[in-house]
């Protein structure tokens, strides 16, 4: 007769656990405080399909108080002129749509080490700021045109030149996290949500459908420069899944063989 040993339901639990998380990563970018022009993140992603209207939202924490003028956390820049969308975590925000400059101002601050939802949305003829989901931009400027291809996005810089032209004063300083940008101008009522889903959670599935540069793609497209990081986020479900793991051990051991 065969006999039969008995795999402790821990080390059995374990295995199957360690095959589920293995390999998952969920990572922020870490902008160093001490700051230097060589520090950022450049990639140069296909454009195409925001020429006429798109969606750039971020989960962000700047770690400097902010005197400055800068932070730029998006800057995409084209050959022979400087950004062509540049949004910042303070002042202002600027379009260049069918060769037009556009400068659109806002006054909410935002305070440092906390996380903020930010989130700027465009069609032609129509752009709206949000910070935790709420409305802010006041200043009237609607850029109108299209976004022209075959630029360089910088991440943590303000180009004024592709790829380069950094000032010390135009540094951010801090953490990224879940920046995506949608193929389409998102709505209010979904940048609400996106907000009170928390940082941690997944886009929901219409969402996710619209999106042509992903957080994903970035952390493993873009160029990492200077001192910036990838880090953890603190968003992994581990703790969660700790906790069922224990109660089904519980279970299995009370079980008979």
């Amino acid at each position: 007769m065969l006999s039969v040993m008995r795999v402790p339901s821990a080390i059995l639990l374990s295995t199957l656990l360690a095959i589920c998380v293995t390999g998952y990563e969920d990572k922020l970018l870490r902008f160093p405080e001490e700051l230097s022009t060589t520090n950022y993140v450049i990639l140069h992603p296909d454009m195409s399909p925001v020429e006429q209207e798109f969606s750039v939202c971020t989960w962000l924490k700047k770690r400097l108080d902010q005197s400055r003028t800068g932070i730029p956390w998006f800057s995409y820049a084209m050959p022979g002129g400087d950004n062509t969308i540049l949004l910042k975590a303070s002042t202002h925000l600027a379009l260049i749509a069918s060769g037009s400059y556009f400068n659109m101002k806002y006054s909410t601050k935002i305070m440092r080490d906390e996380w903020y939802h930010l989130c700027f949305t465009w069609l032609s003829g129509s752009a709206d700021f949000y910070i935790n989901g709420v409305w802010v931009y006041i200043d009237g400027v609607h850029p109108t045109g299209q976004i022209p291809l075959g630029g360089t996005l910088v991440l943590g810089q303000e180009q004024d030149s592709p790829g380069g032209g950094f000032d010390i004063n135009d540094v951010f300083a801090g953490d990224l996290y879940q920046l995506n940008m949608f193929k389409r101008k998102l709505t209010l009522e979904e940048v609400t949500e996106m907000y009170y889903n928390g940082r941690c959670a997944d886009l929901c599935r219409a969402l996710a459908y619209d999106v042509v540069l992903s957080w994903d793609y970035i952390l493993k497209n873009g160029v990492i420069k200077g001192e910036v990081t990838m880090e953890e986020s603190g968003c992994n479900n581990w703790g969660v899944v700790s906790d069922v793991a224990d109660l089904l051990v519980q279970h299995l051991n009370r079980r008979p063989l």
